[in-house]
């Protein structure tokens, strides 16, 4: 089975790194060979006995899913063309991405890189296993992260996972009964929780960071109100992982989104409109204090 992502301090979205490598190159065609009968005429049938046909391989056909290459790891050739897709593309990104000044090369380059990665997940998508899918789109979310290709990251990795999950859900009309209920419909004992946690926080990373890039001062009534909606989709996810004492990584670390988004809101004069979820985060928080083994995250927090 692919490598498992140990997802408890994933790394944030708010700092990013830079690399070097190669450009993404397409795989040949590995359609497979099917048996689509060839049909003899009427006149042909009666003239001679049937005889064997040629074969011809249909483009409905699925290929072969990862398994079919036999065990799941580093040699499985398909695997292996897959890692190489996404690591010469990430490579292809860091090299080019500080070469790029004017607006139509941003533009181009932001392009390009969305369409190679769009077929790169659409190519491999239903041939790989889910859990090493939905690892691997979380993966490549948090790399493009780290180079600060927020709207990429949230598009075709961390929104990709989340599309498995209702599509029109409002967080900010949503109580904890209702997002666990769309979010955690197997508990949260399932080992896609901490996955689909990482990708609520890192989703509303990017989506803080897109704010920013749009409206640098925040000083549009519009970006402090998708700021205060952020906040609150934070705090729900919070709140919902609060009780599970393996999840206390989630309280940990959405508190530091908080701080820094507050932060920020502080600086550019809007301290005034986020009191009261400080107020409500404390309360949450309140109820964990007295178990020692929320000890050190309640004092990290506090």
């Amino acid at each position: 089975m692919a490598h498992k992502r140990n997802h408890r301090y994933f790394s944030s979205p708010l700092s990013g790194t830079s690399a070097t490598s190669t450009l993404p190159q397409e795989l040949p065609s590995t359609t497979p060979l099917t048996s689509t009968a060839i049909s003899e005429s009427p006149r042909e049938s009666k003239a001679s006995s049937p005889s064997p046909q040629p074969q011809l391989a249909s483009p409905e056909d699925p290929l072969p899913i990862a398994a079919f290459y036999g065990p799941l790891d580093a040699k499985n050739p398909l695997l292996a063309s897959f890692e190489k897709e996404i690591r010469e593309l990430l490579g292809f990104m860091k090299k080019k991405q500080v070469l790029v000044t004017t607006a139509e090369e941003k533009h181009e380059f932001h392009r390009r890189c969305a369409t190679s990665l769009f077929n790169i997940w659409t190519k491999y998508a239903p041939r790989l296993p889910d859990d090493y899918y939905n690892e691997k789109l979380l993966k490549v979310g948090d790399s493009l992260c780290q180079m600060k290709e927020y709207k990429l990251a949230l598009w075709q990795c961390y929104g990709r996972y989340l599309q498995q999950f209702c599509t029109n859900f409002d967080e900010d009309k949503a109580d904890a009964r209702q997002f666990k209920t769309v979010f955690f419909p197997k508990g949260f004992g399932d080992k896609t929780a901490a996955l689909t946690f990482h990708a609520l926080s890192a989703k509303n990373i990017c989506n803080y960071q897109l704010l920013c890039d749009a409206d640098v001062n925040l000083q549009n009534k519009e970006s402090v109100s998708k700021c205060l909606s952020i906040l609150f989709s934070l705090r729900l996810i919070m709140e919902v992982a609060l009780p599970q004492d393996h999840l206390c990584w989630i309280i940990f670390n959405g508190t530091i989104y908080i701080y820094t988004i507050c932060r920020k809101l502080m600086i550019v004069g809007q301290s005034s409109k986020f009191g009261l979820l400080w107020c409500l985060l404390a309360k949450t928080l309140k109820g964990q204090r007295h178990l020692c083994q929320h000890l050190t995250v309640s004092v990290c927090t506090y």
